[in-house]
């Protein structure tokens, strides 16, 4: 599984995956979650007065779980300071399901009349901005790095963190925003496609962008090792292949229903706060506010992703 001494240097995908899913079938138990670690308040140290930390939350067309992860990391940080939650995903706007708002909110520019819905005011630590189709002069720079959006019924926010739900098909919204994500998480699935789907995404986002850093959360898995696992393979495929270096976030055991259980109870962290699947997600809030990338790839992160475009 690692890619220690007497392992012969894979030249493509196929050699960093064959031995993992050959030896990977159904191993073991499954494993009780860990209880989640509590999160840092701001890391930055300066009270939440700095920079507005971005997060994106990507994956390919076919990963199920990117608002999942998105929507229960935008309420976990909201306990930290202001959080704009901005759902770019027009096929299926399940922020805004699983947050509960009427019906009318749910409609894309592509199920509806070609308006987004309104920014919406959550509570006092969660603003939601439907980004399906981005509305000019919503989002305002109060500094060079931080950002405020705009609501109509309570005026203007300043953010300390933002929570971009966005498929890899959309990714030009995130540059077109100004805002550089400080972190991207990208959400991977079990199994041979799914490492080959979240691969790509990788692929996309280093020979595209030139970044250089990204945390990974395996979603649907049987049991917490598989997704160790998963990431070891993948960690390995992207160093070699990519230079680049992907972060362990957390992985999140499979559970019936979870999606259509957050629209009808509300985002899972709030509904069911000692469930198994709260607690992971809590985890995953909790290592993406850690995670730090490397200050000379996060410049050259910072550069190459407003200057380069997308093969």
């Amino acid at each position: 599984m690692s890619g220690g001494s007497g392992i012969k240097a894979p030249k493509t995908l196929a050699d960093v995956s064959h031995l993992f899913f050959s030896s990977l079938e159904d191993r073991g138990k499954e494993e009780r979650p860990p209880r989640a670690r509590t999160g840092s308040s701001d890391p930055s140290g300066d009270g939440g007065r700095g920079p507005t930390r971005c997060f994106a939350v990507t994956g390919d067309g076919f990963s199920p779980g990117k608002s999942t992860i998105a929507v229960n990391l935008a309420l976990a940080l909201s306990a930290h300071g202001q959080v704009g939650l901005f759902d770019a995903d027009p096929h299926i706007p399940n922020a805004r399901f699983y947050l509960g708002f009427p019906s009318w909110h749910y409609l894309s520019p592509l199920t509806g009349d070609g308006r987004a819905a309104p920014s919406t005011l959550v509570d006092s630590g969660l603003v939601v901005v439907d980004w399906t189709a981005p509305e000019p002069g919503s989002v305002g720079r109060v500094s060079s790095a931080r950002f405020s959006v705009r609501v109509a019924e309570s005026g203007t926010h300043e953010l300390d963190y933002a929570v971009i739900d966005v498929p890899v098909s959309r990714l030009d919204v995130v540059r077109g925003s100004g805002f550089v994500p400080a972190t991207w998480i990208v959400v991977a699935q079990p199994g041979r496609s799914g490492f080959q789907g979240s691969f790509a995404v990788l692929s996309r986002l280093a020979k595209g962008y030139g970044l250089r850093e990204a945390g990974l959360v395996v979603n649907r898995v049987p049991r917490l090792s598989y997704a160790e696992a998963f990431h070891a393979k993948i960690r390995l495929a992207a160093e070699r292949l990519l230079s680049m270096k992907v972060g362990f976030l957390g992985g999140l055991i499979v559970e019936p229903h979870l999606g259509s259980e957050q629209r009808e109870r509300g985002v899972l962290v709030r509904s069911r706060p000692d469930a198994a699947a709260a607690l992971l997600l809590r985890q995953i809030a909790s290592r993406a506010l850690e995670f730090q990338a490397d200050p000379g790839a996060t410049q050259t992160s910072r550069r190459t992703f407003s200057e380069r475009r997308l093969p």
